[in-house]
């Protein structure tokens, strides 16, 4: 099976992770004269860590938390708000 066969089954299972550090997985590990159990298991823990953090973005999405905003992105135009005071404070 060739590299971009690979990457797209690996896709096709949902293991968008593992697709993800294929490359680095596999050259680092060949590199460092690294066992095929040890590549796989690479390949694993990027899966793990991919699906934790698509799982942290879909909680914090759905927690619907308020939008952060700074004070440069006020506009103070056209309302009863001193600029100069609120800057200073």
């Amino acid at each position: 099976m060739q590299r971009h066969e690979m990457i797209d089954a690996m896709r096709g299972l949902g293991l968008k992770g593992m697709a993800g550090a294929f490359d680095d997985a596999v050259t680092t590990g060949i590199q460092r004269k690294r066992t095929a159990m040890e590549i796989l298991s690479d390949l694993l823990r990027a899966e793990g860590a991919h699906r934790h953090a698509a799982s942290i973005r879909y909680r914090m999405t759905a927690a619907r938390l308020p939008v952060v905003k700074d004070l440069d992105a006020f506009v103070f135009e056209n309302t009863p708000i001193n600029e100069g005071l609120v800057r200073s404070l």
